[in-house]
């Protein structure tokens, strides 16, 4: 009961985002335009802040998974011809709202995708995101490679999220806020909403080799993703150190379940 209240509450925050961003489109469905502004707030924003020092290894895994939304995802094929090798694919995700970062990535899937049809049969993955996403690596001149250019790794295994549950319409709203396009997506694929069982969290960040976080540690930590949401909602392009409070605040009680 309690966890379905916390999922309720950050759905409320969800919604009362995508109600702000709706009034400043004057449209409920302008979805390109949705998508432009957010995507030129989030360079916008590492014009200006950086990313956490590399020596805080937990705060650094958390701001690269909340402030990028698509990964490679690693599975094991059932294709024709390459059954039993190792595959990959983009795809689209978040690990919340805007404003509320569970650390836990969620995905919109169909059962006809490649990676839907590999994780049926063998539901082990992982995922990999890199901080050349958000623009910081080119504006430093960090090859991808670079161990500096951060790079996330989470293993485990992919499952379902219960359809009507909170936590179903919570990770549906914040999908459809950062990925305002899904809306859109033909209704006929049946679609479901899937999120990583996290069994282990790999990071390489600075020289010296990957890093191993325990995923314990990695979600109990408190990121509160204001990076994304303070920007995304600055009146101003120049008014990017406000101390204007939200409506949306995050909840710094909300607690995750893996």
């Amino acid at each position: 009961m309690k966890l379905q209240l916390l999922y309720a509450v950050c759905l409320f925050n969800i919604y009362a985002e995508c109600h702000d961003i709706t009034k400043n489109n004057n449209s409920s469905r302008d979805f390109p335009a949705m998508r432009s502004q957010y995507w030129y707030k989030i360079r916008k924003m590492n014009e200006y802040r950086d990313p956490p020092d590399h020596t805080k290894i937990i705060a650094m895994s958390r701001y690269v998974l909340h402030n990028t939304i698509w990964c490679s995802i690693a599975t094991i094929s059932t294709l024709p011809g390459i059954q039993g090798f190792p595959f990959t694919n983009v795809k689209s995700f978040v690990d919340g709202s805007l404003a509320v970062s569970t650390g836990v990535p969620y995905f919109y899937m169909a059962p006809a995708d490649f990676t839907a049809k590999d994780l049926s049969k063998n539901s082990r993955t992982t995922v990999l995101v890199s901080l050349e996403e958000t623009g910081y690596c080119s504006k430093q001149q960090y090859d991808p490679q670079d161990p500096r250019c951060t790079r996330l790794m989470l293993s485990g295994k992919m499952k379902r999220v219960t359809a009507g549950s909170s936590e179903y319409s919570f990770a549906k709203a914040a999908l459809f806020e950062r990925h305002p396009d899904m809306a859109n997506y033909p209704a006929d694929h049946n679609w479901f909403i899937a999120k990583m069982k996290i069994f282990k969290v790999s990071m390489v960040d600075w020289f010296g080799g990957a890093k191993n976080i325990p995923v314990k540690d990695y979600l109990a930590y408190n990121y509160t993703g204001r990076e994304i949401y303070n920007y995304y909602y600055s009146p101003k392009d120049d008014n990017l150190h406000s101390n204007e409070v939200y409506l949306t605040e995050p909840n710094s009680e909300v607690v995750h379940k893996n």
